[in-house]
C-alpha cells in the first residue's frame, strides 16, 4: 500500500508545483477511492479519513513552502494575524460539519467542488486582480468563511485564499505566501480537531488517530514534498497552458467518477 500512497504523492507533488493548486484536488479523491477498495477503514467515514489525512499532509508540505516565502519578505503578517482568528474559528466549525456529514454528502460537495476548479483550469480563467478596500468586518467574516469550506474540502490556500487576499490589494506574490500561511493554520488547527472528533466515531481504524490515517499521510506527504519542486521546473519547461486545458479534463473526470459511479 505505501507505494501506491507514494504515487498518490508524487503525482499531488507535481500538479501542485506545475499549477499552483492544492494537493487536495487530487489526494482527496485518490485517498477516498483507495481507503474504500484497499482497506479495512469503514465506508460510512471513508472521505473523513480522507479529508482529515488531506489536512495532516498540507502541514508539512507547506512548511517549506511559507518558509521560503518569508526569507523573500513575500508574506503579508500583519494580514494574517488579522485574519487568523476567523481561519481558526471556521476551521473548528467545518470539522464539526464534516463529523456529522454523511460520507456520501462529502463525497457530493468535494465533487462539484472539483467540477468548479476544472472548469475554471479548462477555460483559463484569471484571478480578478481590481483592487477593492474591504472593511475589517467583511475581512473576519471571510476568515471564518473561508476556514470552513478550507476544512470541509481539505484544501490550502491556492484555490480560496489567493482570490481573497488578491482583493484585498495584495499583489499576486504577497498573496501566494500569505495563503500558505493561511492555509498553514487551518492545516494544524484541522488536523488536530480531525483527531479529536474522530474519536467519537463509532467505528475505528487501525494505523489511525480520529480521521487521519497515519500510513497514507507518511506515503504522501513524503513523495508530495519531494517532487513539487519537480512540477515548478517542469512548468518553466513545458506548454503549460495546454497541460492545464487537459488538467483541468482529468479534474472533470474525476469529479464525475466522485458524483455518479460510487
Amino acid at each position: 500500500m505505501l507505494i501506491i500512497y507514494l504515487i498518490i504523492g508524487a503525482f499531488a507533488g507535481i500538479m501542485s508545483g506545475l499549477f499552483g493548486l492544492g494537493g487536495g484536488v487530487i489526494v482527496i479523491p485518490a485517498l477516498s477511492a483507495v481507503f474504500l477498495h484497499y482497506t479495512s477503514i469503514p465506508r460510512e467515514f471513508s472521505m473523513q479519513m480522507a479529508v482529515g489525512t488531506s489536512l495532516a499532509i498540507m502541514i508539512s508540505t507547506s512548511l517549506s513552502a511559507l518558509y521560503a516565502h518569508h526569507k523573500r519578505q513575500a508574506v503579508r503578517w500583519d494580514m494574517f494575524r488579522l485574519m487568523l482568528p476567523g481561519l481558526m474559528l471556521g476551521a473548528m466549525i467545518g470539522v464539526l460539519i464534516v463529523h456529522y456529514l454523511p460520507s456520501s454528502w462529502l463525497q457530493i460537495i468535494f465533487g462539484l467542488f472539483l467540477i468548479l476548479v476544472g472548469l475554471r483550469m479548462l477555460f483559463n480563467h484569471t484571478y480578478n486582480t481590481s483592487e477593492t478596500s474591504l472593511s475589517l468586518r467583511l475581512v473576519r467574516i471571510s476568515s471564518l468563511l473561508i476556514g470552513i469550506l478550507s476544512s470541509i474540502l481539505g484544501v490550502g490556500g491556492g484555490t480560496l485564499i489567493v482570490p481573497f487576499l488578491l482583493r484585498c490589494q495584495l499583489d499576486m506574490r504577497k498573496a501566494t505566501g500569505t495563503s500558505i500561511a493561511c492555509g498553514l493554520s487551518i492545516g494544524i488547527v484541522a488536523t488536530l480537531c480531525f483527531m479529536i472528533t474522530g474519536f467519537f466515531s463509532a467505528q475505528k481504524a487501525s494505523w489511525s488517530t480520529g480521521y487521519i490515517y497515519w500510513p497514507a499521510f507518511l506515503g504522501v506527504a513524503v513523495a508530495s514534498t519531494l517532487l513539487a519542486p519537480v512540477g515548478a521546473i517542469l512548468a518553466h519547461n513545458l506548454p503549460k497552458e495546454i497541460l492545464k486545458r487537459f488538467f483541468g479534463l482529468f479534474l472533470l473526470l474525476i469529479a464525475c467518477d466522485m458524483l455518479f459511479f460510487k
